[in-house]
C-alpha cells in the first residue's frame, strides 16, 4: 500500500460557545458535534438537564458549536484540578468539592457476560477504530429498553461525552445504564459517569489508581480487560449477577 492510501485518523479543532462566550476548544474528530457539546455540557456540571439547553447550531465551516441556554449556568466545573489538592502527591488528597457529586445508588443488576457481549459489539461496530486503529470508541447501554449507542472520536474523552450526549437525547436513565470504552479509566474518564450516575463502567484498558479510589468512593463498578478471558473486576462487584 503506498502511503497516499494509508488510512488515518481525522482530527480537527472544535470551539464550543455558550451564551456567546467559548468555553473550550476540543480536538476531536467532527462527527455527531451536537452529541459532543451536549455530553461535555452535562459531565462538566454545567447544565444538569438536556432541557437546559435551548438550541444549538452548528458551523461546520468553522467548526464552531454554538449552544445557548436557559437561565445561569452553573460556575462548578467537574474537573480534575477541581478535585484534587495543590502541592501533594497523593491520589487521597482530594479537595472538599468532591462531594458534591452524589454517590450513585443504583438497582442495576447485571450478568459480566452481557457487558463482555456489548463491549464486542463495540469493538465490531467502531466502524472508524477498526478501519485506523486511530481513535477510540465508547458504547452505552440501556437496560431498560435494550438500546445502545456507539459514539467514536480521536479523544477517549470525546467518545464518552459523544455517547452520553446520545443517550441524554433519547431521554434515558443513566442510573440503569452501563458503559464501556476502548480507552483506560483514569480520574478525569471517572469523573464524567460519575456526575451523569452511571453506575458501571468497563474498559478494554485498566483503570488508574484514582480512577479506582473515585470508583470506591461514588459506588461505581469498574472492570478492566473487559473482553480478555478474565476480566478483572476492581470495585462494587454487587451490581453482577453471579
Amino acid at each position: 500500500m503506498s502511503k497516499f492510501e494509508l488510512h488515518s485518523a481525522v482530527e480537527m479543532p472544535a470551539e464550543l460557545w455558550i451564551n456567546n462566550k467559548i468555553l473550550t476548544t476540543f480536538m476531536c474528530t467532527p462527527l455527531d458535534l451536537e452529541e459532543l457539546a451536549i455530553g461535555h455540557l452535562l459531565t462538566r456540571g454545567i447544565v444538569k438537564h438536556l432541557s437546559d439547553i435551548d438550541n444549538i447550531e452548528i458551523d461546520l465551516n468553522k467548526y464552531q458549536i454554538y449552544v445557548t441556554t436557559s437561565g445561569t449556568t452553573s460556575s462548578k466545573l467537574y474537573s480534575v484540578p477541581e478535585f484534587v489538592l495543590s502541592g501533594t502527591s497523593s491520589v487521597d488528597k482530594f479537595s472538599d468539592n468532591i462531594y458534591d457529586i452524589p454517590r450513585i445508588h443504583s438497582n442495576i443488576s447485571v450478568k459480566l457476560s452481557k457487558i463482555v457481549e456489548f463491549a464486542d459489539r463495540l469493538e465490531k461496530e467502531a466502524i472508524i477504530y477498526n478501519t485506523t486503529g486511530g481513535v477510540h470508541g465508547a458504547i452505552l447501554v440501556d437496560m431498560d429498553k435494550g438500546n445502545y449507542f456507539v459514539r467514536e472520536d480521536i479523544g477517549r474523552h470525546c467518545a464518552v461525552d459523544k455517547v452520553i450526549g446520545a443517550v441524554a437525547k433519547e431521554g434515558l436513565n443513566f442510573s440503569n445504564t452501563f458503559i464501556s470504552t476502548t480507552g483506560r479509566i483514569s480520574l478525569d474518564m471517572l469523573l464524567k459517569c460519575a456526575v451523569v450516575q452511571i453506575p458501571i463502567i468497563s474498559s478494554l484498558k485498566y483503570p488508574s489508581d484514582m480512577g479506582i479510589k473515585l470508583a470506591n468512593h461514588y459506588g461505581i463498578s469498574l472492570v478492566s480487560r473487559i473482553l480478555s478471558e478474565n476480566p478483572l473486576i476492581y470495585t462494587n462487584d454487587q451490581n453482577f449477577i453471579k
